[in-house]
């Protein structure tokens, strides 16, 4: 259960949530369909990685990466403007996201006081999303398809997502006894989540086991466990890592899990936790206040090299490699996020 003492939510105060926060009855009306995206709104975004050589005498190379999101049901992405030097992009190796890069080799590099710089501007569209828990909750659902490319992916264990260690097994067991069908089970990992954990930031936690060892996590590791429960009682899940579209650096992650003729369903562990009706809103339903960045926690791209392992790249990532004998060791970063609301 989250502390009470962190509770500075974008999305509930008055200069948050653009077009206001869907209404939590609206989102329960038993007479509208199942599952639907509503109420767009439009946000102009600007993200950027600056890299400053505070006393490093000599480069052989610096990278930076910063993520590109991409169309989703709940988002629509216009042109992305890429500010830099030496530019490109490149698509994860699974299609799970994208990243513009900029390489500094030499002539192009740093000296001590100077900076490096990418930069991304764009404008993109929100979607609220509401389902309804009363009609999902009581359907039967078709097998999940095991040789599909999303069933195979979105089960998998991989790094913070650890769904084949033994505590994430067997308490996928325990819950998968008590419930029937993907969307009770996915309910009941997401209740168990919010139940036993409490939000700390920065997280002692670094992805799904050990949250669920120390009850103490951010919300990326909220969102870890979750979708390693999901993934270890054979319910394809997957995280998001983005940021709430108003304001300066209000990092955020979620998560979603994918249901057979319905497609993927968002939750918010970390905001559920915030008290009951949180609870019952961020299961199913999500507001238009943030931007997916990428679906996924673990990026890897490919190069003229062979792949390499991004990992989270959330805020951006970066490199950088000294030239032999060169002297200092201090290159500082800092990243930064920035959206509001688009003029009509």
């Amino acid at each position: 259960m989250q502390s009470r003492m962190f509770r500075r939510l974008f999305l509930l105060s008055t200069a948050g949530l653009a077009g206001g926060l869907p209404g939590f009855a609206d989102a329960m009306d038993p007479t509208a369909a199942p599952a639907a995206h509503t109420n767009p709104v439009t946000y102009e975004v600007t993200q950027r990685i600056t890299v400053t050589n505070r006393d490093v005498s000599a480069l052989d190379l610096l990278e930076l990466n910063l993520p590109i999101p991409l169309d989703f049901p709940e988002q629509e992405v216009g042109p992305v403007e890429v500010m830099g030097d030496r530019t490109f992009r490149l698509r994860d190796v699974e299609g799970l996201g994208m990243i513009a890069r900029s390489i500094y080799r030499q002539g192009a590099l740093p000296t001590p006081g100077e900076s490096k710089s990418l930069a991304l501007a764009y404008r993109l569209t929100c979607k609220e999303f509401h389902s309804d828990a009363k009609i999902l909750s009581a359907r039967s659902y078709e097998p999940y398809d095991r040789r599909s490319r999303d069933y195979r992916l979105y089960t998998k264990s991989e790094k913070l997502i650890e769904a084949d260690a033994k505590e994430i097994t067997s308490l996928a067991a325990e819950l998968g006894a008590r419930t029937n069908g993907p969307y009770r089970f996915a309910r009941a990992a997401y209740d168990y989540v919010v139940d036993h954990t409490d939000y700390v930031s920065p997280s002692p936690s670094h992805g799904a086991r050990e949250c669920l060892v120390n009850g103490k996590a951010d919300c990326g590791s909220y969102v870890a466990l979750f979708v390693a429960l999901c993934r270890a009682g054979g319910v394809p899940a997957r995280p998001v890592a983005g940021c709430w579209a108003l304001g300066e650096n209000q990092w955020h992650c979620w998560a979603e899990f994918l249901l057979p003729s319905e497609g993927w369903i968002p939750v918010d562990p970390s905001v559920g936790d915030r008290g009951p009706q949180e609870r019952e809103h961020y299961f199913g339903n999500l507001d238009n206040n943030r931007v997916a960045l990428a679906k996924t926690f673990n990026l890897t791209v490919q190069t003229t090299d062979g792949s390499r392992e991004l990992g989270f790249v959330q805020v951006g990532t970066w490199w950088w490699y000294p030239s032999p004998g060169s002297t200092g060791s201090q290159m500082v970063v800092q990243h930064h996020f920035f959206g509001k609301k688009a003029p009509d």
